[in-house]
């Protein structure tokens, strides 16, 4: 009886052991398959066969040197180690090549949309197939980042991927109705990997949670007839939550403003029609949408001298600007009306201006010459609209965008600009609401 209970004790140890060992296999498999790697084989002692008799004979103390020596060495920790180290390095290298080549393939789609790379003749446009979604109105320079838990926002972020390019527009909320022109917009990180065979339409490989960042590229224009245009493109509404809680994104068909201009493009012209896919029930899945590059240096080429003064009246506001939006001392004046504000109504706020500022400028780049009038009013409305937001000035940059040749965007950058700076130093306070 007793010996049976030494040969139960040595059986509890074995399984235990064993148990051990499956679990570091099971744990090995699931690093592997984490970074789509090939499963880890543990390497360990090859171990004898042998029978064990279970009988009154069996001697406890002589078999335990046995057990001992054969179980001692089952997992070698140095080997373990560097292959687990392996793995790592395996995984850093693999993935940062997988990065590269994103890149890569980003690169040679902005140079393939690029007028000046591609020789383009006069009169020859550039248009694309893009993903079109309502965000924000955002320039050219400037870096949405933030993160989300719209599972409809993860699955379209994971899907497009590191390098992926799609079009930001934004709302006119004055109409109600989303704007022609926006950007074309890259997507400069994103945490979570591209799976090519992940299923589209699998709930458990959607990400909860994707952190990101969508750079502004190059301004375009969404094409479609001049009035009464509708596109089905994404857009953040209440009725994409399946629960009504809150604003989702989905897609489904949205109207634009009308065109005020006379050189909109009619697709009927092309032969072709404004969405690049057939058209799908489910709000989830996105389309792509017929986008015009806008040829930026084709706008300046010959600008007017009236757009050019004007440019060049803006530069002492724009340095005005700069040097009171810059100054803490600024915002000790709870008068002036500033979102970043520690707490309503107390001296202070919660970003450091001047440094914010300086970040902003070096994103954007040197203020281009008054000979450029158009891509000087773009760049203003870019710096007193700043990402991340500093909140001293009216929203303009969909104005800017909206706006029809170099004047009428630079006369929309100045109304802007006066306003901010009559906030800034006290002589009127901005009203935000």
């Amino acid at each position: 009886m007793i010996k049976m209970q030494g040969l139960a004790d040595r059986n509890i140890r074995t399984v235990m052991v064993a148990k051990m060992f499956l679990s570091v296999c099971v744990q090995a498999s699931a690093f592997a398959t984490i970074f789509s790697l090939t499963p880890i084989h543990i390497p360990c002692r090859r171990l004898k066969r042998r029978c064990v008799k279970l009988n009154n004979g069996f001697d406890d103390k002589d078999e335990s040197n046995s057990f001992n020596d054969e179980y001692d060495d089952l997992f070698d920790l140095s080997i373990l180690s560097d292959r687990i180290s392996q793995v790592k390095q395996k995984s850093f290298v693999s993935g940062l090549q997988k990065r590269m080549k994103s890149i890569a393939r980003a690169d040679e789609f902005d140079s393939s949309i690029s007028y000046e790379n591609n020789n383009i003749a006069d009169g020859e446009l550039i248009i694309v197939d893009l993903p079109v979604v309502c965000f924000d109105a955002l320039l050219p320079n400037q870096s949405l980042t933030g993160s989300t838990t719209d599972p409809t926002f993860c699955h379209f972020l994971q899907t497009i991927g590191l390098g992926g390019t799609i079009v930001i527009t934004s709302l006119n909320s004055r109409q109600r109705k989303l704007r022609r022109f926006g950007v074309i917009a890259r997507i400069e990180l994103v945490d979570v990997d591209t799976n090519d065979a992940m299923e589209e339409d699998s709930l458990l490989s959607i990400p909860t949670s994707v952190t990101f960042s969508i750079a502004g590229k190059r301004r375009c224009e969404i094409l479609g007839p001049s009035n009464d245009m509708k596109q089905r493109v994404g857009r953040w509404r209440r009725v994409y939550d399946p629960n009504g809680e809150g604003d989702r994104l989905g897609w489904g068909e949205e109207r634009f403003v009308d065109s005020n201009s006379d050189d909109t493009i009619s697709l009927d012209v092309l032969g072709e029609s404004a969405t690049a896919v057939t058209i799908t029930s489910d709000d989830t899945l996105w389309n792509t949408n017929k986008v015009l590059i806008i040829d930026e240096d084709s706008e300046d080429s010959e600008p007017s001298s009236n757009a050019v003064a004007s440019a060049a009246y803006l530069i002492p506001l724009i340095e005005r600007w700069i040097s009171l939006a810059s100054e803490q001392t600024t915002y000790d004046n709870v008068d002036v009306v500033a979102r970043t504000r520690r707490k309503a109504g107390q001296p202070g706020l919660s970003v450091n201006a001047s440094a914010l500022l300086r970040k902003v400028q070096l994103e954007l780049g040197p203020m281009p010459s008054p000979e450029r009038p158009t891509a000087f009013a773009v760049w203003g409305a870019a710096l007193i609209n700043p990402l991340p937001p500093l909140g001293v000035a009216t929203e303009i940059r969909g104005a800017v965008l909206d706006a029809v040749g170099a004047e009428r965007k630079l006369a929309v950058l100045e109304r802007g600009l006066v306003k901010s700076i009559n906030n800034l130093d006290g002589t009127k306070p901005l009203n935000m609401s």
